[in-house]
């Protein structure tokens, strides 16, 4: 058993940064956090099922090192040089080496923490419901578990040119005196990545492995990943906790935007304090399906003009056990079947790329839906949209909104001042595109191939009499 705090990693999308720092700290109570482009870094305690609560995080990883880059250790080593110097890779290839050699004791105690999280993971197959019954029958089941096979999604294995590796298997674990099989999937960035190729390093971090604790390169079916990622800014190594992304909710049956994305939005929507959420444009119900699993509390509803995308939803929902708090219904976001300032929040995946579907342009139809949106939300409610970086663009430079400075958003707002300063204040929001919308923040994240805009609004409690 796993006593005390351990060190631990996440990879994130670009922009998500934020938002798994702030996952990690209250979830999770860590310690230690840290953030750089790409990862989080922190401290907690070994339990899997709170880490697994983590859902703007891609992938998990127990950290075995971090240090800085590999090319700012060059030179301060005691390894002999060939003759000739051997330049900046021997100094590169010495580094590597290091990693390994450094603490004798470090690589045998963090594959012992590995293996204890191993033993909390449920057989490969198993559904959401079965998983958590293992989890409620794991202490006391004493069955051997079945072999277990996880697929990392970005990193390189170092494989031969033109073979695809096997998924990892992982046999039972325990205090077998069969040597452990491995694998090393490196990234290379910077100039490391001019110096060596991700083969290269993986093959350097393998040999020495092997001579120095006896393990066996396996590329095909290893017992244990090795995570590596050098760049200019740092070197990063750990073992990956779960089989799979964290990003990959077993609950989903028919995934749309990213869970990630989805759940970074819903963070945004403040719906811890809302009763009513709606997503005008819900597709097969990804958003609300996120927000109803960490906020039940509320009431969630999604309408689509798509039969076959509410029919996925529904799906969706009815797998994740949440039916009673989300409803569907067909309708267009132009002409919303919603009585007025009526949704705590409104939340929406603006559609963009293949998945336009409309008969429009968007950009033409942009500020007739966020009209829409704009009635049936409430004095004090949020907006919350994902629009491509095109039409967020358009929309902060063709279209006017309300200024936060001085505005009171909760209904009944104070009345005084002038008559010539609320004068004023008409004449100015009658030239506004949306009187009652108050930007709040622009929040940039990246979908994968594409960069997107989290842009949050606010809905003031005045608008102009015209």
């Amino acid at each position: 058993m796993m006593g005390g705090q351990v060190a631990f990693f996440c990879t994130v999308g670009r922009g998500m940064e934020r938002f798994v720092l702030h996952e990690v700290s209250a979830k999770l109570s860590a310690a230690e956090v840290e953030s750089l482009p790409g990862k989080v870094f922190f401290k907690g305690n070994p339990d899997l099922c709170a880490l697994r609560k983590v859902k703007s995080a891609e992938r998990l990883f127990l950290l075995l090192h971090r240090g800085p880059p590999i090319t700012a250790c060059t030179g301060a080593n005691s390894w002999e040089r060939p003759p000739g110097g051997g330049g900046q890779l021997w100094d590169v290839f010495v580094a590597l080496r290091s990693l390994v050699q450094g603490d004798v004791s470090l690589w045998p105690e963090t594959l012992r923490v590995w293996e204890a999280f191993q033993e909390q993971l449920p057989p490969l197959g198993t559904s959401h419901g079965q998983e958590k019954a293992f989890k409620r029958r794991s202490d006391t089941d004493q069955t051997e578990p079945k072999a277990k096979t996880w697929r990392g999604e970005t990193e390189e294995a170092a494989a031969p040119q033109g073979t695809a590796p096997d998924p990892v298997t992982h046999p039972p674990v325990g205090h077998s005196a069969e040597p452990v099989t491995f694998r090393v999937s490196c990234r290379c960035a910077g100039v490391c990545a001019k110096t060596m190729t991700a083969q290269d390093v993986s093959r350097i971090i393998g040999v020495s492995l092997s001579k120095q604790f006896g393990w066996k390169v396996d590329l095909r079916r290893p017992r244990l990943e090795i995570f590596v990622h050098l760049n200019d800014m740092y070197s990063v190594v750990g073992f990956p906790i779960l089989r799979q992304s964290l990003a990959n909710r077993d609950y989903i049956q028919r995934a749309g935007l990213r869970a990630t994305t989805a759940w970074a939005m819903a963070s945004m929507a403040e719906i811890d304090t809302a009763k009513y959420i709606l997503d005008p444009m819900c597709g097969v119900g990804t958003i609300l399906l996120e927000a109803a699993m960490e906020w039940p509390h509320a009431i969630f509803l999604g309408i689509d003009k798509s039969e076959s995308q509410l029919k996925i939803a529904v799906q969706n929902v009815t797998k994740a056990g949440v039916m009673g708090s989300v409803a569907f219904l067909r309708g267009s976001v132009l002409a919303l079947p919603v009585i007025p300032d009526s949704m705590d929040v409104v939340i929406s995946d603006i559609p963009f790329g293949r998945k336009f579907t409309f008969s429009k342009d968007i950009t033409e139809l942009l500020p007739d839906i966020i009209h829409q949106m704009e009635r049936v939300l409430r004095v004090g409610g949020v907006l919350v949209l994902l629009l491509s970086q095109k039409l967020h663009y358009r929309l902060k430079t063709n279209y006017k909104f309300k200024s936060m400075e001085g505005e009171n958003l909760q209904d009944g707002g104070s009345q005084c001042g002038s008559e010539d300063a609320k004068a004023e204040e008409q004449t100015a929001e009658s030239t506004l595109d949306f009187p009652t919308l108050i930007h709040v923040e622009s929040h940039p994240v990246s979908l994968g191939s594409t960069e997107a805009v989290i842009f949050k609004c606010k809905k003031s409690s005045r608008a102009a009499t015209l």
